[in-house]
Protein backbone atom coordinates (compact mmCIF):
# COMPACT_ATOMS: atom_id res chain seq x y z
CA UNK A 1 0.00 0.00 0.00
CA UNK A 2 1.16 3.45 -1.04
CA UNK A 3 1.51 6.07 1.66
CA UNK A 4 -1.05 9.08 0.73
CA UNK A 5 -0.12 11.43 3.60
CA UNK A 6 0.58 14.51 1.01
CA UNK A 7 -1.73 14.12 -1.44
CA UNK A 8 -4.19 16.71 -0.05
CA UNK A 9 -1.91 18.83 0.41
CA UNK A 10 -0.70 18.95 -3.30
CA UNK A 11 -4.19 19.04 -4.56
CA UNK A 12 -4.93 22.24 -2.22
CA UNK A 13 -1.49 23.90 -3.57
CA UNK A 14 -2.66 23.11 -7.38
CA UNK A 15 -6.94 24.04 -6.69
CA UNK A 16 -6.29 27.01 -4.26
CA UNK A 17 -5.02 29.79 -6.51
CA UNK A 18 -7.80 28.51 -9.44
CA UNK A 19 -10.47 29.49 -6.61
CA UNK A 20 -8.93 32.42 -5.23
CA UNK A 21 -8.90 34.11 -8.83
CA UNK A 22 -12.49 32.73 -9.31
CA UNK A 23 -13.51 34.19 -6.19
CA UNK A 24 -11.65 38.03 -6.96
CA UNK A 25 -13.32 37.78 -10.34
CA UNK A 26 -16.94 36.98 -9.10
CA UNK A 27 -16.46 39.99 -6.34
CA UNK A 28 -15.43 42.18 -9.27
CA UNK A 29 -18.21 41.70 -11.89
CA UNK A 30 -20.47 42.50 -8.72
CA UNK A 31 -19.32 45.60 -8.16
CA UNK A 32 -19.49 46.29 -12.01
CA UNK A 33 -22.75 45.07 -12.16
CA UNK A 34 -23.60 47.87 -8.74
CA UNK A 35 -22.19 50.40 -10.90
CA UNK A 36 -23.90 49.66 -14.05
CA UNK A 37 -27.34 49.84 -12.19
CA UNK A 38 -26.44 52.71 -10.84
CA UNK A 39 -25.90 54.43 -13.51
CA UNK A 40 -29.14 53.36 -15.09
CA UNK A 41 -31.02 54.45 -12.41
CA UNK A 42 -29.24 57.81 -12.73
CA UNK A 43 -30.41 58.12 -16.61
CA UNK A 44 -33.37 57.39 -16.21
CA UNK A 45 -34.20 60.31 -13.17
CA UNK A 46 -32.88 62.63 -15.86
CA UNK A 47 -35.33 61.28 -18.93
CA UNK A 48 -38.19 61.49 -15.99
CA UNK A 49 -36.70 65.21 -15.37
CA UNK A 50 -36.65 66.26 -18.73
CA UNK A 51 -40.08 64.62 -18.90
CA UNK A 52 -41.30 65.94 -16.08
CA UNK A 53 -39.50 69.22 -15.49
CA UNK A 54 -38.95 72.44 -17.43
CA UNK A 55 -35.12 72.17 -16.14
CA UNK A 56 -32.10 72.56 -18.67
CA UNK A 57 -29.56 70.53 -19.72
CA UNK A 58 -26.85 71.92 -17.44
CA UNK A 59 -29.15 71.67 -14.66
CA UNK A 60 -30.05 68.22 -15.51
CA UNK A 61 -26.38 67.46 -15.83
CA UNK A 62 -25.19 68.68 -12.70
CA UNK A 63 -28.85 67.11 -10.70
CA UNK A 64 -27.20 63.59 -12.09
CA UNK A 65 -23.98 64.38 -11.36
CA UNK A 66 -24.71 64.83 -7.73
CA UNK A 67 -27.25 61.98 -7.59
CA UNK A 68 -24.30 59.82 -8.43
CA UNK A 69 -21.20 61.21 -6.36
CA UNK A 70 -22.78 63.57 -3.41
CA UNK A 71 -20.85 63.50 0.00
CA UNK A 72 -24.39 62.71 1.45
CA UNK A 73 -25.22 59.75 -0.05
CA UNK A 74 -25.53 56.97 1.95
CA UNK A 75 -24.40 53.74 0.25
CA UNK A 76 -21.73 53.42 -2.51
CA UNK A 77 -21.01 56.61 -4.23
CA UNK A 78 -19.78 56.71 -7.89
CA UNK A 79 -15.85 58.69 -7.88
CA UNK A 80 -16.75 61.79 -9.97
CA UNK A 81 -13.38 61.80 -11.62
CA UNK A 82 -14.36 58.74 -12.99
CA UNK A 83 -17.54 59.88 -14.56
CA UNK A 84 -16.28 60.93 -18.20
CA UNK A 85 -19.29 62.36 -19.77
CA UNK A 86 -22.90 63.20 -18.90
CA UNK A 87 -24.95 64.01 -21.90
CA UNK A 88 -27.91 65.32 -22.26
CA UNK A 89 -30.51 65.37 -25.30
CA UNK A 90 -33.84 67.32 -25.37
CA UNK A 91 -35.54 67.25 -28.23
CA UNK A 92 -39.08 68.93 -27.25
CA UNK A 93 -41.64 66.81 -28.82
CA UNK A 94 -45.17 68.08 -28.68
CA UNK A 95 -47.38 67.31 -26.07
CA UNK A 96 -49.40 64.72 -26.68
CA UNK A 97 -53.48 64.75 -25.48
CA UNK A 98 -56.38 62.70 -25.78
CA UNK A 99 -59.26 64.32 -24.07
CA UNK A 100 -62.40 62.89 -24.80
CA UNK A 101 -64.11 66.13 -23.43
CA UNK A 102 -61.86 67.90 -26.47
CA UNK A 103 -62.35 65.64 -29.16
CA UNK A 104 -61.72 67.68 -32.03
CA UNK A 105 -58.01 68.63 -30.98
CA UNK A 106 -57.64 65.55 -29.37
CA UNK A 107 -57.92 63.67 -32.97
CA UNK A 108 -55.71 66.36 -34.36
CA UNK A 109 -53.16 64.77 -32.01
CA UNK A 110 -53.50 61.84 -33.69
CA UNK A 111 -51.31 62.55 -36.69
CA UNK A 112 -48.38 63.83 -33.82
CA UNK A 113 -49.10 59.87 -32.33
CA UNK A 114 -48.56 58.31 -34.90
CA UNK A 115 -45.25 60.28 -35.75
CA UNK A 116 -44.45 59.32 -32.25
CA UNK A 117 -44.64 55.70 -33.11
CA UNK A 118 -43.31 55.70 -36.64
CA UNK A 119 -40.46 57.38 -36.06
CA UNK A 120 -39.97 57.81 -32.64
CA UNK A 121 -35.72 58.06 -32.79
CA UNK A 122 -36.04 61.72 -34.39
CA UNK A 123 -38.11 62.79 -31.28
CA UNK A 124 -36.49 61.00 -28.51
CA UNK A 125 -34.89 62.53 -25.73
CA UNK A 126 -31.88 60.67 -24.00
CA UNK A 127 -29.41 61.06 -21.51
CA UNK A 128 -26.30 59.27 -21.95
CA UNK A 129 -23.76 58.68 -18.75
CA UNK A 130 -20.03 57.45 -20.02
CA UNK A 131 -17.97 55.75 -16.64
CA UNK A 132 -14.74 54.64 -16.56
CA UNK A 133 -14.21 51.84 -14.53
CA UNK A 134 -10.52 50.32 -13.85
CA UNK A 135 -10.04 46.88 -14.52
CA UNK A 136 -8.62 44.21 -12.29
CA UNK A 137 -4.74 43.58 -12.67
CA UNK A 138 -5.33 40.30 -14.16
CA UNK A 139 -7.33 41.78 -16.93
CA UNK A 140 -3.79 44.21 -17.71
CA UNK A 141 -2.36 40.98 -19.28
CA UNK A 142 -4.82 40.70 -21.73
CA UNK A 143 -3.83 44.42 -22.52
CA UNK A 144 -6.91 46.24 -21.04
CA UNK A 145 -6.60 48.74 -17.81
CA UNK A 146 -10.24 50.41 -18.51
CA UNK A 147 -13.38 49.69 -19.00
CA UNK A 148 -15.78 52.35 -20.28
CA UNK A 149 -19.49 52.01 -19.03
CA UNK A 150 -21.79 53.40 -21.09
CA UNK A 151 -25.35 53.80 -20.17
CA UNK A 152 -28.60 55.63 -22.55
CA UNK A 153 -31.99 55.71 -21.89
CA UNK A 154 -34.33 57.46 -24.08
CA UNK A 155 -37.60 59.06 -23.43
CA UNK A 156 -40.09 60.28 -25.70
CA UNK A 157 -40.94 64.07 -24.65
CA UNK A 158 -43.95 65.15 -24.19
CA UNK A 159 -45.23 61.35 -22.99
CA UNK A 160 -45.34 62.07 -19.64
CA UNK A 161 -45.78 66.08 -19.71
CA UNK A 162 -48.86 67.33 -17.80
CA UNK A 163 -48.70 70.62 -18.58
CA UNK A 164 -46.77 72.67 -21.08
CA UNK A 165 -43.09 72.17 -19.44
CA UNK A 166 -41.28 72.42 -22.61
CA UNK A 167 -40.30 75.76 -22.23
CA UNK A 168 -36.49 75.39 -21.17
CA UNK A 169 -34.69 77.34 -19.09
CA UNK A 170 -31.53 78.78 -20.84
Amino acid sequence: MKNNKGQALTELALIAPVLILFVIAVIWFARVVITWQQMVSASRYGTDMIANTSLSPKEIKEDIQNYLTHRWIQGRKLDKNKIKEINIDIKDYPKISLNIADLPNSLANIGQIVKGFVLPSKYLSSVTIKYEYDAPALMALTGGKKLDLIIKSNILSGTGCQSNLHNRRN
